[in-house]
Protein backbone atom coordinates (compact mmCIF):
# COMPACT_ATOMS: atom_id res chain seq x y z
CA UNK A 1 0.00 0.00 0.00
CA UNK A 2 1.24 3.16 -1.25
CA UNK A 3 1.89 5.94 1.79
CA UNK A 4 1.82 9.05 0.44
CA UNK A 5 4.37 11.56 1.73
CA UNK A 6 4.93 15.44 1.71
CA UNK A 7 7.94 17.05 1.87
CA UNK A 8 9.17 14.96 4.16
CA UNK A 9 5.80 14.51 6.75
CA UNK A 10 4.10 11.15 6.01
CA UNK A 11 0.45 11.22 5.53
CA UNK A 12 -0.48 8.59 8.41
CA UNK A 13 1.94 10.64 10.82
CA UNK A 14 0.81 14.03 10.08
CA UNK A 15 -2.79 12.56 10.55
CA UNK A 16 -2.00 10.57 14.07
CA UNK A 17 0.07 13.74 15.35
CA UNK A 18 -3.26 15.33 14.39
CA UNK A 19 -5.96 12.97 16.31
CA UNK A 20 -3.38 13.19 19.50
CA UNK A 21 -3.57 16.98 19.83
CA UNK A 22 -7.61 16.72 19.37
CA UNK A 23 -7.57 14.31 22.48
CA UNK A 24 -4.93 15.84 24.41
CA UNK A 25 -7.00 19.13 23.97
CA UNK A 26 -10.08 18.04 24.22
CA UNK A 27 -9.32 15.77 27.80
CA UNK A 28 -7.87 19.39 29.29
CA UNK A 29 -11.09 21.04 27.95
CA UNK A 30 -12.81 18.67 29.82
CA UNK A 31 -11.23 19.37 33.06
CA UNK A 32 -12.00 22.74 32.90
CA UNK A 33 -15.14 21.75 32.12
CA UNK A 34 -15.82 19.66 34.68
CA UNK A 35 -14.53 22.92 36.99
CA UNK A 36 -17.31 25.23 35.58
CA UNK A 37 -15.09 27.19 33.27
CA UNK A 38 -16.04 28.88 30.28
CA UNK A 39 -13.53 27.23 27.74
CA UNK A 40 -14.42 23.91 27.65
CA UNK A 41 -13.78 20.39 24.95
CA UNK A 42 -13.78 22.20 22.11
CA UNK A 43 -12.48 25.51 22.63
CA UNK A 44 -9.40 23.79 24.05
CA UNK A 45 -9.48 20.95 21.05
CA UNK A 46 -9.79 23.43 18.40
CA UNK A 47 -6.73 25.57 19.51
CA UNK A 48 -4.52 22.81 20.17
CA UNK A 49 -4.99 21.37 17.07
CA UNK A 50 -4.36 24.22 15.29
CA UNK A 51 -1.23 24.62 17.02
CA UNK A 52 -0.22 21.36 15.89
CA UNK A 53 -0.93 21.89 12.13
CA UNK A 54 0.96 25.53 12.18
CA UNK A 55 4.15 23.34 13.43
CA UNK A 56 3.63 20.23 10.92
CA UNK A 57 3.74 22.91 8.29
CA UNK A 58 6.84 24.77 9.59
CA UNK A 59 8.31 21.32 9.59
CA UNK A 60 7.30 21.13 5.91
CA UNK A 61 8.17 24.96 4.58
CA UNK A 62 11.55 24.05 6.28
CA UNK A 63 11.76 20.66 3.94
CA UNK A 64 10.29 22.39 1.34
CA UNK A 65 13.25 24.93 1.50
CA UNK A 66 15.88 22.59 1.72
CA UNK A 67 14.59 20.11 -1.00
CA UNK A 68 15.12 23.31 -3.46
CA UNK A 69 18.66 23.86 -2.38
CA UNK A 70 17.90 27.06 -0.28
CA UNK A 71 19.17 27.87 3.16
CA UNK A 72 16.47 29.57 4.49
CA UNK A 73 18.60 31.64 7.01
CA UNK A 74 20.41 33.16 3.87
CA UNK A 75 16.78 34.46 2.27
CA UNK A 76 16.56 38.23 2.43
CA UNK A 77 12.67 37.82 2.94
CA UNK A 78 11.68 35.29 5.78
CA UNK A 79 8.80 32.79 4.02
CA UNK A 80 7.52 32.14 7.24
CA UNK A 81 7.42 35.86 9.15
CA UNK A 82 3.71 36.08 7.45
CA UNK A 83 2.30 32.84 8.26
CA UNK A 84 3.33 34.61 12.29
CA UNK A 85 1.83 38.10 11.67
CA UNK A 86 -1.66 36.44 10.07
CA UNK A 87 -1.97 34.25 13.55
CA UNK A 88 -1.03 36.43 15.55
CA UNK A 89 -3.76 39.18 14.00
CA UNK A 90 -6.16 36.81 14.08
CA UNK A 91 -5.13 36.74 17.94
CA UNK A 92 -6.63 40.32 17.82
CA UNK A 93 -9.84 39.55 15.90
CA UNK A 94 -10.50 36.27 18.22
CA UNK A 95 -10.89 38.70 20.96
CA UNK A 96 -13.02 41.11 19.66
CA UNK A 97 -15.65 37.74 19.15
CA UNK A 98 -15.24 37.23 22.96
CA UNK A 99 -18.10 39.09 25.28
CA UNK A 100 -18.28 38.98 29.10
CA UNK A 101 -21.17 39.50 30.81
CA UNK A 102 -21.38 39.36 35.13
CA UNK A 103 -19.75 35.75 35.35
CA UNK A 104 -20.72 34.84 31.72
CA UNK A 105 -18.00 34.70 28.82
CA UNK A 106 -19.50 33.85 25.46
CA UNK A 107 -17.41 33.84 22.31
CA UNK A 108 -14.53 31.22 23.21
CA UNK A 109 -15.25 28.87 20.57
CA UNK A 110 -15.87 31.12 17.68
CA UNK A 111 -12.49 32.87 18.45
CA UNK A 112 -10.57 29.36 18.36
CA UNK A 113 -12.49 28.24 15.55
CA UNK A 114 -11.57 31.63 13.62
CA UNK A 115 -8.13 30.85 14.67
CA UNK A 116 -8.27 27.13 13.60
CA UNK A 117 -9.58 28.13 10.34
CA UNK A 118 -6.18 31.00 9.56
CA UNK A 119 -3.95 27.92 10.23
CA UNK A 120 -5.56 25.48 7.59
CA UNK A 121 -6.65 28.59 5.27
CA UNK A 122 -2.71 29.08 5.52
CA UNK A 123 -1.51 25.17 5.00
CA UNK A 124 -3.84 25.45 2.05
CA UNK A 125 -1.99 28.84 0.68
CA UNK A 126 1.44 27.04 0.95
CA UNK A 127 0.28 23.98 -1.16
CA UNK A 128 -0.24 21.14 1.54
CA UNK A 129 -4.39 20.77 0.92
CA UNK A 130 -4.40 16.96 0.85
CA UNK A 131 -3.28 16.78 4.27
CA UNK A 132 -5.36 20.08 5.02
CA UNK A 133 -8.74 18.83 3.42
CA UNK A 134 -9.31 15.33 5.30
CA UNK A 135 -7.61 16.83 8.81
CA UNK A 136 -10.71 19.58 8.48
CA UNK A 137 -13.17 16.39 7.62
CA UNK A 138 -11.48 15.12 10.82
CA UNK A 139 -11.53 17.97 12.94
CA UNK A 140 -15.67 19.04 12.31
CA UNK A 141 -16.32 15.10 12.64
CA UNK A 142 -14.63 15.34 16.53
CA UNK A 143 -15.97 18.75 17.06
CA UNK A 144 -19.30 17.30 15.94
CA UNK A 145 -18.73 14.44 18.75
CA UNK A 146 -17.51 16.34 21.38
CA UNK A 147 -20.52 18.95 21.03
CA UNK A 148 -22.61 15.12 21.65
CA UNK A 149 -21.16 13.87 24.17
CA UNK A 150 -21.22 17.50 26.26
CA UNK A 151 -24.95 18.12 25.45
CA UNK A 152 -25.52 14.19 26.42
CA UNK A 153 -23.05 13.49 29.77
CA UNK A 154 -21.82 16.80 30.75
CA UNK A 155 -24.19 19.81 30.46
CA UNK A 156 -27.15 17.21 31.79
CA UNK A 157 -28.24 18.81 34.71
CA UNK A 158 -30.05 17.41 37.70
CA UNK A 159 -32.84 18.62 39.75
CA UNK A 160 -32.43 18.32 43.57
CA UNK A 161 -35.39 19.39 46.49
CA UNK A 162 -35.52 20.48 49.69
CA UNK A 163 -37.13 21.61 52.44
CA UNK A 164 -35.74 24.24 54.47
CA UNK A 165 -36.53 25.96 57.93
CA UNK A 166 -34.79 29.06 58.92
CA UNK A 167 -35.10 32.32 60.94
CA UNK A 168 -36.16 34.90 58.39
CA UNK A 169 -32.98 36.62 56.76
CA UNK A 170 -32.69 39.21 53.92
CA UNK A 171 -29.23 38.51 53.64
CA UNK A 172 -29.87 34.19 54.06
CA UNK A 173 -31.77 34.52 51.04
CA UNK A 174 -29.69 36.89 48.76
CA UNK A 175 -26.49 34.50 49.71
CA UNK A 176 -28.29 31.60 48.97
CA UNK A 177 -28.92 33.18 45.17
CA UNK A 178 -25.85 34.04 45.06
CA UNK A 179 -24.35 31.59 45.57
CA UNK A 180 -26.62 29.29 43.14
CA UNK A 181 -25.48 32.01 40.49
CA UNK A 182 -21.67 31.62 40.69
CA UNK A 183 -22.05 28.01 40.62
CA UNK A 184 -24.33 28.12 37.87
CA UNK A 185 -27.24 25.96 39.49
CA UNK A 186 -30.90 27.34 38.88
CA UNK A 187 -33.50 27.92 41.41
CA UNK A 188 -36.72 26.12 39.86
CA UNK A 189 -39.18 26.42 42.60
CA UNK A 190 -38.98 28.78 46.06
CA UNK A 191 -42.47 28.46 47.30
CA UNK A 192 -43.18 29.17 51.00
CA UNK A 193 -44.98 26.48 53.08
CA UNK A 194 -45.62 28.77 56.33
CA UNK A 195 -44.46 31.13 58.67
CA UNK A 196 -44.56 31.92 62.34
CA UNK A 197 -44.00 34.63 63.88
CA UNK A 198 -42.48 33.86 67.69
CA UNK A 199 -41.70 37.36 68.61
CA UNK A 200 -38.38 38.14 68.06
CA UNK A 201 -37.55 35.81 64.60
CA UNK A 202 -39.95 34.91 61.81
CA UNK A 203 -39.51 31.05 61.27
CA UNK A 204 -39.88 30.45 57.58
CA UNK A 205 -40.27 26.91 56.37
CA UNK A 206 -40.26 26.79 52.47
CA UNK A 207 -39.51 23.85 49.96
CA UNK A 208 -37.07 24.56 47.00
CA UNK A 209 -36.14 22.83 43.91
CA UNK A 210 -32.66 23.43 42.53
CA UNK A 211 -31.27 22.66 39.16
CA UNK A 212 -27.60 21.62 39.37
CA UNK A 213 -24.92 20.85 36.89
CA UNK A 214 -23.66 17.70 36.78
CA UNK A 215 -20.21 18.73 38.00
CA UNK A 216 -21.70 20.55 40.87
CA UNK A 217 -21.84 18.87 44.19
CA UNK A 218 -25.37 18.87 45.50
CA UNK A 219 -23.77 17.55 49.16
CA UNK A 220 -21.47 20.11 49.03
CA UNK A 221 -23.82 23.21 47.64
CA UNK A 222 -26.62 22.05 50.47
CA UNK A 223 -23.55 21.88 53.17
CA UNK A 224 -22.80 25.72 52.33
CA UNK A 225 -26.32 26.29 53.45
CA UNK A 226 -26.73 24.58 56.35
CA UNK A 227 -24.21 26.22 58.01
CA UNK A 228 -25.29 29.60 58.82
CA UNK A 229 -26.60 30.51 61.96
CA UNK A 230 -29.96 31.28 60.79
CA UNK A 231 -30.55 27.86 58.81
CA UNK A 232 -32.94 25.80 61.52
CA UNK A 233 -33.15 22.44 59.59
CA UNK A 234 -32.02 21.22 55.52
CA UNK A 235 -33.95 18.47 55.28
CA UNK A 236 -33.26 17.07 51.13
CA UNK A 237 -36.47 15.22 49.51
CA UNK A 238 -34.09 13.41 47.03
Amino acid sequence: MMVMTLYGMDFYEFMLRLFIACVVGGLFGLERKSRGKPAGMKTNMLACAGAAIVSVIQLMISNKTAAVGLDITSLKADPTRLTAQVISGLGFLGAGVIMTGGDKVKGLTTAATLWLVAVLGIGIGYGFYYFILPASVMILFLSYLIKKFETTFIDKRKIKKIILEYEHSDDLESVIKEIAKEKDIKILVDKKISEIDEGENIIIKKIMHFSLPRYVSSKYFFNIIGKFEEVISLTRIN
